[in-house]
């Protein structure tokens, strides 16, 4: 497995021709995309190469990682600076150096630097196409993502839009989702392995005949694979997803799916 961002390109080179025709069209776009793989999910990098998403993972697979996320875990790694020491590595009883901390909060920074690339109009553009003009828009997801729902919902409550919030699928929940009607939509959020309250979300809008837009984590949930799915890569610490990147673009489609009269307010009282 190449180590790092410099080992990844040069074995992208070296090993160009021994690599089918799917792959070597791959490996051209990924030499000269190398920044942006981060910022791209597996989908996107296989239609701008002209290959299958299956292909992007078998591919990263066969460079010795473990799918594709962990190759964009590699080249971010040489875009942001590393995480603090572990608890376990405290000094002077507190939780990490002023080095650690300035690590800390400089990733977080290029975390919201990164979110900020999806915040275009290419980036949420279509998202809110299809859902501005609907009403109600049903807002659905569970665990980790139950605060990004509860943001994007209050929110959007104060500016006067109808919204409700689907953080489970107890029988009050399934009710929403049966009874969404022709002029709703749904706006599923899914992070880590908790999907099924998502999934359910875009089910429902399918059956329904109207428009389902996803924010994922991970390029490889099957909620990726929606057109309307933004992909927003998230660092991991022990396991769990921090939500920095998660809610800026949270936030930005909140503000961008406020009636317009809310949005001109809000402006308003900004300058």
């Amino acid at each position: 497995m190449p180590p790092d961002v410099h080992a990844l390109a040069e074995r992208l080179k070296r090993d160009y021709e021994r690599f089918s025709p799917a792959q070597q069209s791959l490996a051209r776009y990924l030499a000269d995309h190398l920044a942006d793989v981060p910022l791209l999910s597996a989908h996107e990098v296989a239609r701008a190469s002209h290959c299958s998403p299956a292909t992007v993972v078998r591919f990263a697979q066969a460079l010795g990682y473990a799918g594709y996320p962990e190759m964009q875990r590699i080249v971010r790694r040489a875009q942001r600076p590393g995480l603090p020491p572990r608890p376990g590595d405290r000094q002077l009883g507190l939780p990490f150096s002023a080095e650690g901390l300035d690590a800390a909060m400089a990733a977080e920074r290029l975390a919201l630097d990164d979110a900020a690339e999806r915040l275009t109009s290419s980036g949420l553009g279509s998202i809110v196409a299809a859902l501005g003009p609907r009403a109600p828009l049903i807002i659905a997801g569970e665990g980790h993502a139950r605060s990004i729902v509860t943001l994007i919902e209050e929110r959007l409550a104060r500016a006067g839009r109808p919204v409700s919030a689907v953080t489970s699928l107890d029988p009050a929940a399934r009710a929403w989702l049966d009874a969404l009607g022709p002029e709703g939509a749904v706006l599923a959020i899914a992070i880590g392995r908790e999907s099924r309250v998502a999934q359910a979300a875009v089910s429902a809008a399918r059956a329904a005949g109207v428009p389902a837009a996803a924010l994922v984590d991970s390029s490889l949930s099957p909620l990726a694979r929606s057109p309307l799915a933004r992909v927003v890569p998230a660092d991991t610490r022990d396991g769990s997803p921090t939500l920095v990147a998660m809610v800026a673009v949270a936030q930005a489609l909140a503000g961008a799916l406020a009636p317009s009269r809310a949005r001109a307010d809000l402006a308003a009282v900004g300058a």
